[in-house]
């Protein structure tokens, strides 16, 4: 099962793109807090699940940071049980359990088919980054996970820019 069929799977279960209604729905307790130069943190505590959010970012910041660290539940809850899962850098795609929770965080936060509309029209990633409101390292991600998945486009040089 790809990243993309397991973010489709809770969407349909749930009903919802949001990850703090979804943080809910799994039993992941998210916390709001002052972290210093840390923007979120996935790990567990007493053996409970919880996210904690940088109360210094803003809140379609926060979305993407809450979406991120629900990829690594979803994708790594195993390695953090176990303490070994560490932030770095986000948008960090050189390490493989980053690199998976930015691409469950893009599927989560951006419709294939807003983003395949936006694309066609002719928009670039910095326009479709503008009209959707998220950086562009996200619409990267998105777009090449899109790629991967078989889309094609003609005006899209897949020079994706990550760092």
């Amino acid at each position: 099962m790809t990243i993309y069929d397991i973010v489709e799977d809770l969407k349909e279960k749930y009903g919802t793109t949001d990850p703090f209604e979804l943080c809910e729905y799994l039993g992941i307790k998210v916390s709001i807090s002052p972290l210093g130069s840390l923007k979120g943190l996935y790990t567990y505590i007493d053996g409970v699940p919880v996210i904690l959010i940088s109360s210094a970012i803003k809140r379609i910041p926060q979305l993407i940071v809450c979406a991120h660290e629900l990829g690594h539940h979803v994708l790594h809850s195993d390695i953090a049980m176990n303490g070994a899962l560490r932030e770095f850098t986000f948008f960090n795609m050189r390490d493989k359990t980053e690199a998976e929770a930015n691409r469950f965080m893009a599927n989560l936060n951006i419709d294939d088919d807003e983003l395949d509309s936006l694309f066609l029209e002719g928009k670039s990633v910095s326009e479709v980054a503008q009209i959707l409101c998220f950086p562009e390292e996200m619409v990267n991600i998105k777009i090449a996970d899109m790629v991967r998945r078989g889309y094609k486009y003609t005006n899209y040089s897949g020079n994706i820019r990550l760092f």
